[in-house]
């Protein structure tokens, strides 16, 4: 994610309310230079139930654990 920029703009340029993800610890958001946003599960590396780049919004999700506060992910 492109840091120059506030988290809560490149989760608005998902299209789509996030659900679950917006909150949970394996959710990645990216954005490339041309400023698109997508949101990829990193859990999906190692877990073969989980899509890695989930169809939004996540409402019900094997993998899901709670982390992130008002939508602010952690950083790595």
């Amino acid at each position: 994610m492109m840091t120059d920029q506030p988290a809560e703009d490149a989760w608005r340029k998902l299209g789509g309310a996030p659900g679950l993800c917006v909150t949970c610890v394996h959710a990645k958001l990216n954005e490339t230079h041309r400023g698109t946003a997508y949101l990829r599960c990193t859990r999906a590396a190692w877990d073969d139930r989980l899509p890695r780049y989930p169809r939004l919004p996540v409402r019900e999700c094997a993998g899901y654990e709670a982390g992130h506060e008002g939508g602010q992910p952690a950083r790595p």
